[in-house]
């Protein structure tokens, strides 16, 4: 019995003297520059502003070597008359000489810039990354900035990524869609991390803060339905009026304001933050996945006849705005491809009936987290 023990015991030793050993050590020395797996301004979400660099910092201390990139796409208001827009993507990349995937994430500080006594909560967490991770979020200063923070481990890296100004219902598919991007190119081996060191670091060019290019409006074709070519003349039915869910708050209010603005003959523009005329953002409505399924009714005087039926959208990947899914007119469903309407652009789709009622109802079908934005509906008898 007691020989039983004694073996159980040295099994344990055993297990442990060899997990401790599990992890070489990289001397800094051969450790690459981490600034090689941190974000570039290609891989920025694309909020309709120019991003600009405003850190850049590498230093090397005793175990480790750190890369801090920070960047923000800025624009002011106009003398009360329009809102601040302002962004800002912040990225640490830490390498170590020791694995420190057993370690504890640190929390967020409590103090940034002026502002201090930070609250922070954790948030879910829809997906994981690396080793281990840690997502939290809070707001800033008088205007509620809000700030998401996400951290994660990966043998001997850690990563630290923070948004400020995205609204929380964009925020975490950007979050983890940039940490994904940094995540997968971390070395898997201690034979490629020493391997990167011959890495050069790319120089980044600053970019000035300018107007996106203008992209050319084309249709791509979807699986099934829509888009097809539009009725030719410019004959409409116009509904009486219609019910719909309010329209959400994200960095504007996507709101109809009046109860007509999707039947009233006006288009935004492939920038849903321009003012045309009526203050940013007008011409759109929009809904998170908070509101699913997005069901709109129209009701007409008498029975209306319709062939086909026309709907205004934008898809903007980098703010959170997608095509949706399904789209289901009187009970009929189309699908669509996510690229129904291209990347940055807004876009007439047209859904053929024939469809005939007094009330023809449309229903949005959201393709996932993010919003569904939509300007204009029109009906071609």
């Amino acid at each position: 019995m007691k020989a039983k023990h004694l073996l159980i015991l040295l099994v344990t030793v055993l297990v442990v003297a060899c997990g401790q050993g599990s992890s070489p050590l990289v001397p800094v020395a051969e450790l690459p520059d981490p600034a090689i797996y941190a974000l570039d301004f290609t891989e920025l979400p694309d909020v309709g502003l120019g991003w600009q660099q405003t850190y850049n910092q590498t230093s090397t201390a005793e175990g480790y070597k750190w890369s801090y990139l920070a960047y923000q796409a800025y624009e002011p208001g106009n003398l009360g008359i329009e809102m601040e827009s302002g962004f800002a993507v912040n990225n640490d990349v830490v390498l170590y000489e020791d694995d420190m995937s057993r370690e504890d994430l640190p929390d967020p500080p409590n103090e940034m810039g002026g502002i201090k006594d930070i609250t922070w909560k954790t948030a879910p967490q829809s997906s994981r990354v690396g080793d281990k991770s840690a997502v939290w979020k809070t707001t800033l200063g008088e205007m509620l900035t809000p700030v998401w923070w996400l951290e994660f481990y990966q043998d001997h890296a850690y990563v630290r990524l923070s948004l400020l100004g995205f609204p929380d219902q964009i925020a975490p598919s950007i979050l983890y869609g940039m940490a994904d991007l940094i995540s997968s190119r971390l070395p898997r081996s201690v034979e490629q991390l020493r391997s990167d060191a011959a890495t050069s670091v790319p120089v980044q060019t600053f970019l000035p803060a300018t107007s996106p290019p203008e992209l050319i409006a084309t249709q791509s074709i979807t699986p099934t339905g829509p888009p097809a070519a539009a009725p030719t003349g410019t004959v409409q039915v116009t509904p009486l009026y219609y019910t719909a869910p309010p329209g959400e708050i994200g960095m504007v209010a996507f709101a109809d304001e009046t109860g007509t603005q999707l039947t009233d003959g006006v288009v935004g523009s492939d920038d849903i933050l321009a003012d045309q005329g009526s203050g940013s953002a007008y011409e759109w409505v929009g809904w998170t996945e908070a509101t699913e399924p997005v069901t709109i009714t129209f009701t007409f005087q008498g029975i209306a006849e319709i062939a086909a039926v026309e709907i205004g959208m934008n898809h903007r990947d980098g703010l959170g705005i997608f095509v949706p899914e399904w789209v289901t007119i009187n009970g009929e469903p189309f699908e669509l491809a996510p690229d129904a309407v291209p990347n940055n652009q807004r876009t007439d789709l047209i859904f053929e009936g024939p469809f005939s009622g007094e009330e023809i109802e449309v229903v949005l079908h959201h393709r996932g987290r993010g919003w569904i934005l939509i300007d204009e509906l029109r009906f071609h008898p």
